[in-house]
C-alpha cells in the first residue's frame, strides 16, 4: 500500500506530513531548511537521541532525480526535537523563526490531522520587519537593552513574544515604539552621574573595549568552527561561543558612546 503524502503551508513554507499505521509523521529536512538549521548536524542529533532515533522512520519517495530518502518523526516528537535546540546558540538571524516553530509548528500539524486545516493567526517574520526596525531605533536612541525594549511591547500588548501579536496590532506597536522614541514615555529617567578619570586612562579603556569586542567576534567564530570540525552538534552546549556573541553585541552601544566622549574630551 502506497503512503499518501500531504503538504501544508506554514508561514508561506511547505511541511510534508503523512499517516502510517495510525501514526502521523512529518518530514524533518524541510523543517530544518525552513528554519535555517544545518540538516546534516540535525540528522546526527536525531540518530544520537535514544527516543528520537527509535521514533524515526525513513520514507523512500520518487523524484525527478530518482528515489530519495526522507527522514521523518512522529509529530508528537516534534516539540521534543525543537526544544532541544537552544535559541541562544543559533545564528541571530534565525532565532525568531526558531521561536515561531517552537510555538506553533506542532499545533499546525495537529490541527491539520484533527481539524482538517492548519490554523495560524499570528504574523510572519516579514510582517514584523517594521516593528524590528522601530525597536532598533529605540535601542539606538535611548540606550536600552533589546530585552528591555521588547519588554515594553510585551507589557503594552500583554504578550510573551512579538510573534504573538495579531497582524492588525503591528501598526499600533510600531506607533507605540515611535512615540516612546519621541517622548520618552515609560522609560524611567536615569540619574545623571559622572566619573572623572584621567584622559590617558579613558583612552586606554576605550582601546581595551574595542580590542575585547573584536577578539570576542574572532573567538566566537573560532569556537563554532572547532565545535563543527570535531563533529559536535553546534547548537548544544557551546556556552563559550554564546558568551562571546553576547560580549560583542550587547555592549557595543555604550562603547560607541564612550568613544564619542573620549574624542570630545581630546578636542577640548
Amino acid at each position: 500500500m502506497t503512503t499518501q503524502l500531504s503538504t501544508i503551508q506554514f508561514y508561506n513554507r511547505t511541511l510534508t506530513t503523512f499517516e502510517q499505521n495510525n501514526v502521523y509523521y512529518v518530514a524533518m529536512k524541510p523543517i530544518c531548511e525552513n528554519i535555517g538549521l544545518a540538516w546534516n548536524a540535525q540528522l546526527l542529533r536525531i540518530k544520537r537521541d535514544e527516543v528520537l532515533s527509535q521514533g524515526m522512520i525513513v520514507m523512500i519517495t520518487p523524484t525527478n532525480g530518482g528515489e530519495q530518502e526522507m527522514v521523518c518523526l512522529p509529530i508528537q516528537y516534534l516539540n521534543g526535537w525543537l526544544f532541544g535546540i537552544d535559541v541562544k546558540r543559533v545564528k541571530p538571524e534565525i532565532r525568531e523563526t526558531l521561536i515561531t516553530y517552537k510555538r506553533e509548528c506542532y499545533q499546525a500539524l495537529f490541527d491539520y490531522w484533527n481539524k482538517g486545516k492548519a490554523e495560524r493567526t499570528q504574523t510572519t517574520v516579514d510582517d514584523r520587519t517594521g516593528l524590528r526596525d522601530a525597536v532598533n531605533m529605540l535601542v539606538s536612541k535611548k540606550g536600552l537593552l533589546y530585552s528591555d525594549a521588547y519588554q515594553l511591547i510585551h507589557q503594552r500588548f500583554n504578550v510573551n513574544h512579538i510573534d504573538e501579536l495579531a497582524k492588525e496590532q503591528l501598526p499600533q506597536a510600531v506607533e507605540y515604539i515611535h512615540k516612546i522614541v519621541l517622548e520618552g514615555e515609560l522609560i524611567e529617567p536615569k540619574k545623571h552621574q559622572t566619573v572623572n578619570i584621567p584622559f590617558n586612562v579613558a583612552d586606554a579603556l576605550m582601546k581595551f573595549h574595542y580590542l575585547a569586542i573584536n577578539n570576542a567576534k574572532k573567538t566566537e567564530r573560532a569556537l563554532r568552527i572547532i565545535h563543527e570540525t570535531m563533529g559536535y552538534e553546534r547548537y548544544v552546549r557551546n556556552d563559550l561561543a554564546a558568551g562571546n556573541f553576547d560580549i560583542h553585541n550587547e555592549f557595543i552601544h555604550w562603547v560607541d558612546e564612550f568613544e564619542k566622549a573620549v574624542i570630545e574630551a581630546k578636542e577640548i
